[in-house]
């Protein structure tokens, strides 16, 4: 899994591919599921997300990958979205299990 690859001019490895997916997957995950907690003012899980995100915003901002268009148009994008999307349905089902305890 350590074996350089290119994809769309830029050289990684799988293994690097699958950790940034995963951190991008978090980052859109947790994004999203805040504005699920803030409509059901549930303020621990709020507060919780607000740590974890911005834990992941700096992360993200403070790391040098991502110099070719494909990073900074398509690979970062999608695993957000998809994080983003994953987290508002989860953070629902979540949100409904809490408020009926």
């Amino acid at each position: 899994m350590k074996r350089k690859i290119i994809v769309f001019k830029a050289e990684t490895s799988l293994h690097e591919l699958l950790m940034e997916l995963i951190i991008n997957f978090s980052y859109g995950f947790v994004a999203n599921s805040i504005t699920v907690f803030m409509q059901k003012e549930l303020d621990l899980p709020v507060l919780i997300n607000f740590l974890i995100y911005y834990t992941f915003v700096s992360i993200i901002i403070n790391r040098d990958k991502y110099e070719t268009a494909f990073g900074k148009f398509v690979y970062m994008p999608v695993g957000c979205t998809l994080g983003a999307f994953t987290g508002y349905k989860l953070a629902l089902l979540i949100s409904k299990f809490i408020w009926k305890t």
